[in-house]
């Protein structure tokens, strides 16, 4: 009985194995195999393969290649974006400096590009966005496509570019559901004229949209806070505005329904608050992603750092957080004369000072933990140092998240 059982159990076993042999095996498509493999390359290895074929190229520029990249690659190691400008001359350029220790970072020459940049007011998914003397422009550091946008057309902007304006910002923004970048304008004359506001949609033949009047009761006017750096999360544009002499509020913007909200910064209570004559030390930054507003103008001295995070933007629910500098770092910070100059999504903060100085040194404060630290920046070349200090601007970003291939058909 039991050999009769064991004879029974191969028997069944090799009728299992020969239905297995027989059974058709899965192919997976070629170009499938292909697109897996490219997304793991970097961005620099992929330029250079769009000259392979024609399949290639068409592949490697797809939205569904592009995007899958964003999703699948390795995140390259975090640089430090510097744009350089000579005002009189009306030149600009970009350098790239990654970081090659935890006290500096070094200028990559071979990734300089001239007569790029300006003032920059946002980074998002690999680009980098900027104004160079009301021309709004965007930069794909990656694949070194500039694209400029067309001028907004505002009863409120003197057609003289050396005319002064109150206040014309731009803000970036992407669209996770619809996959849809958009960028808008504020024009702002001043704080008690209610802003124009203006969207353009980056497609083939795109153009700014005049957006009608906000009437809500809780938007009232505005201007843009001095830093006039925006933040996208999760389909939602922010930026930060000045709606009195030292009141603040953020700027909500909806990209897919083309929504405006205002949500006004809590005051601390018997304290000096945001000081307007201070607002180069008040910026909006995104962590953990959260919107926070940061204040720094407590940092030289009492070596304390205020946040105030948007716990729910619905309910307009805000928390405060403040940070105090170790006793061992405030000497970074005594008589220290600086402004924010950019902030990262993991926590970072890099305030830099108000003139490009060598050797050209910034401060970087970790939020997470609670500690600064000291960098310098080498290979800036000379002949920037001996400009005309006031003839000389330059604008700091980092970018430490992702690369973009995406070529932007406008």
């Amino acid at each position: 009985m039991g050999s009769s059982f064991r004879l029974a159990l191969i028997h069944v076993k090799r009728r299992k194995r020969k239905s297995r042999r027989r059974r058709p095996r899965t192919k997976i498509p070629m170009d499938v195999v292909i697109g897996e493999i490219l997304t793991r390359l970097p961005a620099k290895s992929l330029m250079r393969f769009k000259c392979v074929s024609k399949l290639w190229s068409s592949l490697i520029r797809s939205q569904y290649f592009t995007n899958r990249f964003l999703a699948v690659s390795s995140r390259p190691r975090p640089r430090l974006y510097m744009c350089l400008a000579e005002l009189t001359k009306s030149s600009s350029t970009v350098i790239s400096a990654p970081q090659t220790s935890c006290s500096s970072f070094v200028v990559d020459h071979g990734l300089t590009a001239p007569r790029v940049g300006g003032y920059i007011w946002q980074n998002l998914r690999g680009f980098m966005c900027y104004t160079f003397y009301r021309k709004p422009r965007i930069y794909n550091p990656a694949t070194r496509q500039l694209v400029t946008l067309p001028p907004v057309k505002s009863d409120f902007i003197p057609p003289d570019p050396w005319e002064h304006v109150q206040a014309i910002s731009y803000y970036f923004g992407h669209d996770p559901v619809n996959d849809q970048y958009k960028v808008i304008c504020s024009v702002a004359p001043n704080i008690m004229i209610m802003p124009e506001h203006w969207v353009f949609v980056l497609k083939a033949r795109g153009s700014w949209k005049k957006m009608a009047p906000l009437t809500t009761p809780d938007f009232c006017p505005h201007i843009p806070a001095p830093t006039r750096r925006g933040l996208s999360i999760n389909g939602v544009i922010y930026y930060l505005v000045l709606i009195d002499l030292y009141v603040y509020a953020v700027v909500s913007f909806d990209i897919r329904s083309e929504e405006f909200k205002m949500i006004r910064v809590p005051r601390r209570d018997h304290e000096d608050g945001l000081i307007p004559g201070r607002v180069n030390k008040v910026s909006l930054m995104e962590y953990d992603g959260k919107v926070i507003v940061l204040d720094s103008n407590h940092l030289t001295g009492k070596g304390m750092l205020d946040l105030w995070v948007l716990e729910n933007a619905g309910n307009k629910e805000w928390s405060r957080k403040t940070l105090v500098l170790r006793p061992s770092q405030l000497h970074l910070v005594d008589n220290l004369i600086f402004k924010v100059g950019c902030t990262t999504q993991s926590g970072k903060v890099f305030f830099v000072p108000y003139n490009l100085l060598s050797p050209f040194r910034i401060l970087c404060y970790d939020l997470p933990k609670n500690d600064m630290t000291k960098i310098e920046i080498k290979g800036i070349p000379d002949h920037w140092f001996s400009n005309d200090k006031t003839n000389t601007r330059f604008e700091l970003m980092f970018m430490d998240q992702s690369e973009s291939i995406l070529y932007l058909d406008i």
